[in-house]
């Protein structure tokens, strides 16, 4: 059955919305699917795309009142928004494959033996301590339990937006402390 406020256009969503959270959520129901395809067509993860399109609807409570304002139509901004937060995520996860990539290829190369290793043990271990507790979690279950970062979220009872995220600073922080014992 429809309600009233599901037969209003968006421009009337967005100006009730800023009193009306039955407004809000009904703009939520029209176009968060749309949204999750959208971002899935670029991140091929469905976790990922849950966060894209959740996080575009944190950003659209901001600009409620500039929206409905402006007389701005919603859908493009929504897929704007989305876009730039799927971009954003493909960044992080390029960012996050190079230091794997990095690390792997540093523990091939035969010029690098295990003395080596292990005369950057401390080295490495205040790099890891420097790491805020939730970062340092975050790589300890990847690199040390092998765990994916979906098996990190559950673990941890967050998203994997947030893993992603949390991994990808402590990769720079990483790469930057570790700078001058890296091939």
């Amino acid at each position: 059955m429809e309600t009233s406020l599901e037969k209003r256009n968006d421009q009337e969503l967005l100006e009730l919305a800023r009193t009306d959270s039955q407004a809000f959520t009904v703009l939520y129901s029209r176009y968060y699917r749309h949204l999750r395809a959208y971002a899935m067509s670029f991140l091929k993860d469905a976790d990922l795309a849950d966060d894209v399109a959740e996080e575009t609807f944190a950003r659209l409570t901001g600009r409620l009142g500039w929206l409905a304002v402006a007389h701005r139509l919603l859908a493009p901004w929504l897929f704007h928004v989305a876009h730039n937060l799927a971009v954003d995520e493909l960044r992080r996860r390029s960012h996050s494959q190079t230091l794997v990539e990095e690390t792997a290829a540093a523990s091939a190369d035969p010029d690098v033996t295990t003395e080596d290793i292990q005369s950057h043990v401390q080295d490495i271990r205040d790099a890891m301590s420097a790491l805020p507790p939730f970062e340092y979690t975050c790589v300890t279950l990847r690199f040390m339990e092998h765990k994916t970062t979906a098996e990190i979220a559950r673990q941890l009872g967050c998203t994997p937006r947030q893993v992603t995220l949390a991994l990808s600073y402590a990769y720079k922080v990483l790469r930057h402390a570790l700078s001058d014992i890296l091939p």
